[in-house]
């Protein structure tokens, strides 16, 4: 029974996509609990400063030669291969497998060797121990980038044949792996056996997805063949997907640099505030972009823009539905939900209120964030790959300039600084690490509004009105449960014990229902769509959308659902 669900195919889009959303979250779960183990046990500090930026140069070369190249281009030339010749099919995944592996052991034993020079571009601001540090955990969790460049490649040909559900479940070994680190290699290894969970968890990215490829007759022979066709076209469509991955690697680069010459922990702090502002954006965003991808590609083959439009629209509105009250939730309940998830051990009140201070910060942008990846999939969808990297490298370019600006008037000690320690509640000297999220978040919203005008230009007849009406009622909504939860808050504080941990998650849990109840009564009074479609899946039975398979994505009224 387990074999056949890891192994089954799926026919149905949104089955997929929400196997898929569903292994998200519990991958996004798992994610927060390893980062409550990492607070927990080190607190906001040197150790995971560390860590965060050794993570940063393996990761650089595992997006550049594999995600860059492979996530949007392997998959329709393997498939076109798979139609025409099998046997060519497999030969032509051998060959990516031993050219990608052979790159990236390659470039891996380079920067293992210029580790301590890699090191030193990126942390300008650490001193000897902690650049030493970073050093011993970069070279060690250079494997994993080995071993996630060919799990991707597996999980590339498990989608082109619809195996889904090992590729969903891949993400969710790979944190039980840095889990397992952190709570048992740490204590022999120490530091560095939080970069040994790096290279377990990719090793069981890998292993979870094996079986499944095997069981489609795949047999492994190195192939170096470096002018097959079907690699030259890979490489050949992906340089614009691969530019546009390296100016966002570079960003991240950047903004790590500042960080390290602000105070100690406070790369750790930005690093757990995005990842959990990340968790609905990779959930919402990713589900609805993976489904949504081959309905819009289908349409534009078939040069039927209003199908393609109609498409687009109700996947916007379906993701604004969901992400813009998460945001609110977010800055609203910031402080409550860092310190229930990351407030014990080493992590201090101090580090607490930091994090929260950034999470909002972040959470202004969200729903920008959540769109930008619909709209990129919707320029590849025209196969037109060069406006949203062009798009996305100026973005890029203007994150940093805020950045630097950002952090220029936070340390004038000015108004602009006041404002912000006002605004987040955390004193002028810890409020510097504001000015890069701010950025960040600022930026994220122009690259949204600069791909809108682009795509509106580039499909006709595009129009904003169906995405604006269902914007302003969900906005009416969301004001709605803003209006109940703060005072919810409010209330609970003088009802629970604040000084404990199940108050703050009473408090908080309590303000949540309040507002989602308040939410959706709202919706149902306005009569917003996609909370009839979201309240008709909701009741769906878990067998239907897992097992059967029969889940359909439909563009009808809530009345035909």
């Amino acid at each position: 029974m387990l074999a056949k669900v890891l192994q089954g195919e799926y026919r149905i889009v949104l089955s997929a996509a929400l196997t898929i959303g569903f292994f998200s979250l519990l991958s996004k779960l798992l994610g927060v609990v390893r980062n409550r183990i990492f607070a927990g046990e080190f607190g906001a500090g040197d150790t995971l400063d560390a860590y965060f930026t050794a993570f940063l140069i393996p990761d650089f070369l595992y997006n550049i030669l594999i995600v860059g190249v492979l996530s949007s281009v392997f998959i329709p030339v393997f498939a076109e291969y798979l139609v025409r010749d099998r046997a060519e099919a497999w030969r032509l995944v051998n060959v990516v497998l031993t050219v990608f592996a052979a790159l990236l052991i390659i470039f891996s034993c380079g920067a293992i060797i210029f580790a301590p020079q890699l090191i030193g571009l990126i942390a300008v601001g650490f001193d000897d121990t902690k650049q030493a540090l970073t050093v011993e955990l970069a070279r060690i969790m250079f494997v994993s980038a080995v071993l996630l460049g060919v799990s991707n490649i597996v999980s590339s040909i498990l989608q082109t044949h619809k195996m889904f559900f090992s590729f969903a479940l891949a993400p969710v070994m790979y944190n039980l792996g840095i889990i397992i680190g952190a709570l048992f290699f740490v204590g022999p290894f120490g530091a560095q056996g939080l970069a040994l969970g790096v290279v377990l968890g990719a090793l069981l990215h890998l292993g979870i997805q094996l079986p499944s490829l095997f069981r489609l007759g795949f047999s492994f022979r190195p192939l170096f063949d470096l002018w097959h066709p079907g690699l030259r076209a890979i490489i050949r469509l992906s340089l614009p997907r691969t530019v546009g991955l390296a100016a966002q690697q570079f960003n991240f680069v950047v903004i790590t640099a500042m960080a390290s010459t602000i105070s100690a922990g406070s790369i750790a702090v930005f690093n757990f505030a995005n990842d959990l502002q990340y968790v609905p954006i990779g959930i919402i965003a990713f589900a609805f972009v993976s489904a949504v991808f081959p309905l819009l590609s289908a349409s534009f083959a078939r040069r039927d823009m209003r199908s393609f439009l109609d498409e687009f629209y109700l996947a916007v509105n379906q993701i604004l539905f969901l992400v813009i009250p998460v945001s609110v939730f977010l800055i609203l309940e910031r402080a409550q939900i860092v310190r229930v998830l990351f407030g014990y051990g080493e992590f201090s009140w101090e580090d607490t209120r930091l994090t929260a201070a950034v999470l909002g910060a972040f959470a202004l942008s969200i729903f920008a964030q959540s769109l930008v990846p619909l709209f990129v999939r919707a320029f590849y969808a025209l196969h037109n790959t060069k406006t949203p990297v062009f798009i996305n490298i100026c973005s890029v370019f203007v994150n940093i300039g805020l950045s630097f600006y950002f952090l220029h008037l936070m340390r004038a000690d000015g108004a602009f600084a006041h404002a912000v320690s006002a605004l987040f509640r955390v004193s002028d000297l810890d409020a510097t690490i504001l000015a890069l999220p701010l950025a960040f978040s600022l930026s994220s919203v122009i690259n949204l509004l600069w791909l809108y005008f682009a795509l509106s230009r580039a499909v006709v007849p595009f129009d904003s009105v169906p995405i604006l009406r269902s914007l302003t009622r969900i906005n009416i909504a969301t004001l709605a449960m803003a209006l109940v939860v703060y005072p919810a808050l409010v209330m609970l504080s003088s009802v629970v014990n604040m000084q404990t941990f199940l108050g703050i998650f009473l408090q908080g849990v309590g303000a949540f229902v309040a507002g989602i109840t308040a939410y959706g009564v709202v919706a149902y009074l306005l009569k917003i769509p996609e909370f009839f479609i979201f309240r008709q899946a909701f009741f769906l039975p878990v067998k239907k959308i897992f097992l059967s398979r029969i889940f359909p994505i439909s563009t009808d009224t809530p009345d035909k659902l």
